[in-house]
């Protein structure tokens, strides 16, 4: 089966812990829309869209997050949050219980430094966490959002896409960069029922 087919998949929104997906029914999906520029080696343009067969009923755990204007900035060393069901250390099993943990936003230049990633994060890419290590998101966390509060409104900065290891030093999190997305996303919603894979992150996709 390929990972690209519609019938692979099952959407599963609003549950915090992996188990519930055996007894709780998954939204069926009908369309998956990959970038058509995404680079596996480079991991360049890293994000992809689903649309559902049947819209999601919003409740107390199940919510839309806004979509960052074309361009729009946010602050470095802004604060954001990530979560998933990914390894909790490098190398681990994945979690059961959905993770989340706070990280800030670092310049592009200070993450291409030769120390730190020597210029391997593209303009359609977004670091996030810290210089020395600590907390980040691992593997199994791979689609996963990347959000910050500003204006008392939720925003998508990004979707969890590579780093090396888990929280080491002067490895953080590289996320795609919603901002550079957000015509492409908006081209392709020209339907109902379209669906953030990138917000699927109890998926079993991995980090590198």
């Amino acid at each position: 089966i390929q990972l690209s087919s519609p019938s692979y998949w099952s959407v599963y929104a609003g549950i915090l812990k992996q188990t519930e997906t055996r007894y709780r029914s998954g939204s069926r999906v009908q369309k998956i829309i990959s970038h058509p520029n995404y680079d596996s080696d480079s991991k360049d343009n890293d994000v992809a869209l689903m649309k559902l067969q049947t819209p999601l009923s919003f409740t107390d755990t199940v919510a839309p997050v806004c979509l960052p204007n074309p361009g729009m900035m946010f602050q470095p060393d802004q604060r954001c949050w990530i979560s998933g069901w990914g390894a909790e250390y490098h190398g681990g099993e994945t979690s059961d219980v959905l993770n989340a943990v706070m990280v800030r936003l670092i310049e592009r230049y200070i993450c291409n430094d030769a120390r730190v990633y020597n210029g391997l994060v593209l303009p359609t890419m977004i670091c996030a966490g810290y210089l020395e290590g600590g907390k980040d998101s691992c593997q199994g966390d791979s689609g996963g959002p990347l959000v910050t509060e500003k204006n008392s409104v939720w925003w998508l900065v990004g979707d969890t896409s590579w780093g090396t290891g888990c929280a080491s030093h002067r490895r953080p999190g590289v996320y795609g960069n919603m901002t550079v997305f957000t015509d492409w996303i908006y081209r392709n919603m020209q339907v109902k029922y379209m669906f953030m894979l990138f917000l699927q992150h109890f998926i079993q996709a991995y980090r590198v």
